[in-house]
């Protein structure tokens, strides 16, 4: 059983996560850091602007969440037992103690963009396969990322996506990047382009 908390939502007005009259506290960004989504709300919610910070994110059981052309900073835990769906948004990390992105986090595993902005020495790390369709990206340097041989740049007819600099900062593990092929004849030379 989840404890109620001031940003435990409640959704009876409609889906925008970022009006008041849908959380518990009649507001939302107050004292206590974690937020709640609940199965019981008529409305789930929806971002679809703009930056949200939270602390801990509690997806209950038949919950949804969707993130879209927004993104949402995690500087704590992430524990989803419902419906996160992140695959047109984006994920900041911004921890200061070790952050672990747990398997299936995510809907399909499928994330636009990853953020890492944590600062400890053992940074962010993947618990299960996550895919980015967008763009891997550090928001300074000293960042530290391990994939544990879990994550996927993947590539489509839409766009490929990528790494961002490297400057400063570590990733470990493996990951597979793709390539999408357009269907016609011919051969096709490819590469990795990399810059140091």
């Amino acid at each position: 059983l989840i404890a109620i908390n001031p940003n435990t939502w409640t959704g009876g007005i409609s889906s925008n996560w970022s009006t008041g009259g849908k959380w518990s506290g009649n507001g939302m960004a107050n004292t206590c850091p974690d937020y709640t989504i609940l199965s019981t709300a008529i409305y789930q919610p929806i971002l679809t602007s703009g930056t949200i910070a939270v602390q801990d994110l509690i997806i209950d059981a038949g919950s949804f969440l969707t993130i879209s052309n927004s993104t949402m900073q995690i500087s704590g835990t992430i524990s989803n037992s419902g419906t996160f769906n992140a695959s047109n948004g984006t994920i900041e990390m911004n921890g200061t103690a070790a952050q672990t992105i747990p398997a299936n986090a995510f809907q399909n595993n499928a994330l636009d963009n990853l953020i890492i902005s944590n600062t400890s020495t053992s940074g962010v790390s993947l618990g299960g396969a996550l895919d980015i369709y967008g763009s891997l990206t550090y928001s300074a340097t000293g960042m530290t990322f391990a994939t544990n041989d879990s994550l996927t740049f993947k590539s489509n007819a839409s766009g490929t996506a990528f790494l961002g600099d490297m400057t400063g900062n570590t990733i470990t593990g493996k990951a597979t990047v793709e390539r999408y092929l357009s269907a016609h004849k011919g051969w096709r030379f490819l590469s990795a382009p990399t810059d140091t």
